[in-house]
């Protein structure tokens, strides 16, 4: 998921790749208010869950940030499964 995270801040956010670390915090790579906000746009957009700039203002880390999309990502999916059944 951070593989994922990072291309979405380089190629859609125009951090600079060399900034965007699992340790970094978001002022280290950019992610001023502003930012968070179109960063939660994009992962909405882009995998189908919701994620809150609130939210994303609380974590500390890039690696934080990932963490969390992985956790929504796996709780999306058993929803998804449970709805199947």
């Amino acid at each position: 998921m951070f593989e994922l995270l990072k291309d979405i801040l380089v190629d859609d956010l125009q951090m600079r790749a060399d900034d965007v670390t699992p340790t970094a915090g978001r002022t280290e790579v950019g992610l001023d208010s502003l930012a968070v906000i179109e960063l939660s746009s994009v992962l909405s957009e882009r995998l189908g869950i919701e994620i809150f700039d609130y939210e994303l203002l609380e974590l500390a880390t890039v690696g934080d940030i990932a963490a969390l999309l992985e956790a929504r990502c796996r709780s999306a999916a058993a929803r998804s499964a449970d709805r199947r059944v």
